[in-house]
């Protein structure tokens, strides 16, 4: 009874009086709805752009206390570098009066030149310096005089370099001859590495000499390394407790992929792992800002798809560092307020929308009455035989438009235009349906003609000697692709095989004159070239709709195996070797035939040995395509030919198979052709 009942309410909402209430109903819906659009829009709008711009503060604020952290740290490495530097000097200006005052020995005559020099140089050896600084002194020859490493006296140190490229023992000479010191930073190469020194160059003219004092640069590196740790903590602390609405968050993230400051772990967790993250957040849109030392002047936007939600990203970044700054934010979380006031005026429609219902189910009663004998007649108008000429509209049916002036007559007058047109298309469709069956018939019969063109069997004299097995399985009812194979001499077979151009029965004509053509060429000439000649012109000659077809044509001696060969633009045949080894068989003689009227055509020659099977084909085979859009291609047949195989047969079965396999019941687009001739050794001449 419940049943019965659900499936009255059912037809009731399908009927015309259940639509116009439901029209009715949707009016109000729609108006209701259209308030709740428009207020939605409006809040959305209003909360959005306050929920950016306070995003766009927090990054603007991370943004500047980033840039003031670094120019902290900036003047840290300054300092630093500054306090190296004033150490260096300061051991320089020590070394430089001893200098002096040796050289001052020597102008007085306490001290020959060259002793007070040698002396000088001593007591430099002898300096006893911290394991990473050393002091050394170069002459105008750029060779080492003396050095606190007594490993590197005498070396030549021309081949030296700065940081910048530039010869270090001369530029650094130049440059302290002005103001009487400079300063550089090189690479000294070491017994195990490179290492990088920070260095004070002094001139000391009086002897031609320069000094240098240098230390191992990677002091200052690990103090400027551990000043940029501490700023990162810093930037850490200061910026990680940051939350933007109810879920938003900022992190950074170097060009090198570390996080300076993470994303949640939840966010992780939906992106996939923090490397799937990583890729998600690199691809923040960014260029590098104009100043060294400020972030961008104005942050993109992107919005990035994360475990299937949507979130909103403001994003900065910070060239000096290397640092992209970004705040994520759900779109959820800015649109939360509307869907709230969405919910509430669904709920003010839900009423309005059952008030619409009770006014409207009284209102449709009426209207729908006068349908219910057209709906009676399409009920059972696909019961008639619309072929009979008994069958007819019925009297009361075809006077409605006449009764009814509004939208039922025009609906009846519509349905008896249905059935009348509805007639006349079935009788046509009987018609057409029985010259369908005529043409199908017709493509049986021309399908079996073809086939029949076939060549037979060779005579069972040539089966101790010979092996030949030829296949081909057309893409439709009839095909463009031929073979054919005959004996032209008590001891010589041609064998041919071509694709025509195009499908379908025009193809299968022009295979048939192009078979035609080859047997005629064939008693007139027995060179493969000029047989390939004849046929060409022939099909050329009068050929409108500029067909053509490529061929290989080879006339093999059963005696000795020697195989004359002509190729018309056709695919190389395959050789299989009786070791299972596989190649193409080169040598292209001339175009395809019926393209170019009196073209050359030039003849190859190949010694079959005992037990070789020559192997040729049709592009349909190297173009099957699996399900999956790949084609089988050269690569695969030249695999699947490269195994022994006892006879043709087995070597064209084999074929054949690895096909079907491939393809897996995919619909062939093209001919599918194959001819294979193996000779055994019975009657070779003795070589």
């Amino acid at each position: 009874m419940m049943k019965n009942f659900l499936r009255g309410k059912i037809l009731a909402i399908r009927s015309l009086r259940g639509k116009i209430l439901l029209l009715l109903t949707g009016t109000a819906l729609m108006i209701t709805f259209g308030v709740a659009v428009l207020s939605e829009r409006g809040i959305t709008r209003t909360v959005s752009e306050r929920e950016r711009h306070a995003v766009h503060n927090i990054m603007r604020l991370a943004s500047l206390n980033v840039a003031a952290l670094w120019s902290a740290l900036l003047d840290d490495k300054i300092l630093t570098v500054r306090a190296e530097r004033a150490r260096l000097m300061e051991i320089g200006v020590l070394v430089r009066a001893i200098l002096e005052n040796h050289a001052q020995e020597a102008e007085t005559g306490f001290l020959t030149r060259e002793q007070a020099q040698t002396v000088a140089r001593d007591w430099v050896n002898r300096l006893p310096l911290e394991n990473q600084i050393r002091v050394l002194i170069y002459d105008r020859d750029n060779r080492i005089l003396s050095s606190t490493d007594p490993g590197r006296i005498g070396k030549d140190i021309s081949g030296l370099q700065d940081f910048k490229g530039r010869p270090l023992a001369n530029t650094m000479r130049e440059e302290s001859l002005g103001v009487g010191h400079s300063f550089a930073i090189y690479a000294e190469e070491t017994a195990r590495d490179s290492e990088a020194r920070f260095a004070y160059f002094g001139d000391f003219g009086v002897w031609g000499w320069t000094l240098v004092v240098s230390d191992s640069a990677r002091t200052i590196t690990r103090q400027i390394a551990s000043q940029k740790a501490e700023m990162e903590a810093k930037i850490h602390e200061i910026l990680s407790p940051l939350v933007l609405t109810r879920s938003g968050f900022l992190f950074i993230l170097t060009d090198d992929g570390r996080f300076i400051i993470p994303p949640p772990r939840d966010f992780l967790e939906k992106a996939g792992g923090e490397e799937r993250a990583r890729d998600v957040l690199r691809a923040a849109p960014r260029e590098p800002s104009g100043a060294e030392d400020a972030p961008d002047s104005s942050p993109r936007v992107f919005r990035p798809t994360v475990g299937g939600e949507s979130w909103r990203a403001e994003s900065t970044y910070f060239r000096p560092l290397a640092w992209t700054l970004t705040a994520m934010v759900s779109e959820a979380d800015i649109s939360l307020p509307a869907r709230q006031l969405v919910n509430q005026q669904a709920a003010l429609s839900a009423l309005i929308l059952c008030l619409s219902l009770l006014c409207a189910f009284f209102f449709a009663a009426r209207i729908v009455r006068p349908l219910t004998q057209l709906t009676r007649y399409a009920r059972a108008l696909p019961e008639q035989d619309f072929l009979s000429p008994e069958s007819g509209v019925p009297g009361h049916i075809a006077d409605l438009p006449d009764r009814s002036r509004d939208e039922i007559g025009l609906l009846a007058a519509a349905f008896l235009f249905m059935d009348q047109r509805l007639r006349e298309n079935i009788r046509l469709l009987v018609r057409e349906t029985v010259a369908r069956e005529r043409i199908e018939s017709e493509l049986d019969i021309a399908r079996s003609i073809q086939l029949g063109l076939l060549p037979t069997l060779l005579p069972a004299s040539f089966a101790a000697f010979l092996s030949l097995e030829a296949r081909m399985l057309p893409a439709r009812e009839v095909g463009g692709d031929l073979y054919d194979y005959f004996m032209i001499s008590e001891r010589e077979l041609c064998v041919v095989i071509g694709d025509v151009s195009g499908k379908g029965v025009p193809a299968a004509l022009f295979m048939a004159i192009s078979r035609t053509l080859v047997r005629s060429a064939a008693r007139d000439e027995t060179d493969p070239g000029r047989m390939m000649r004849m046929i060409n012109n022939q099909l050329a000659e009068n050929n409108p709709n500029l067909m053509f077809v490529t061929l290989f044509l080879a006339i093999l001696d059963c005696d000795n195996g020697e195989l004359r060969y002509v190729n018309a633009g056709h695919p190389p045949p395959i050789l299989i070797t009786k070791d299972g080894a596989a190649r193409r068989l080169e040598g292209r003689g001339g175009p395809a035939c019926g393209v170019l009227e009196n073209a050359s055509y030039r003849a190859s020659s190949v010694r079959l040995a005992p037990g070789e099977i020559l192997l040729g084909y049709t592009d349909g085979i190297t173009e099957a395509v699996n399900g999956e859009g790949e084609q089988y291609g050269e690569a695969r047949l030249l695999e699947n030919m490269g195994h022994p195989a006892r006879n043709a047969q087995e070597a064209a079965v084999c074929l054949l198979a690895d096909i079907e396999a491939f393809t897996a019941g995919t619909e062939p687009f093209d001919d599918i052709t194959l001819i294979a001739v193996q000779l055994s050794s019975s009657r070779l001449e003795p070589t």
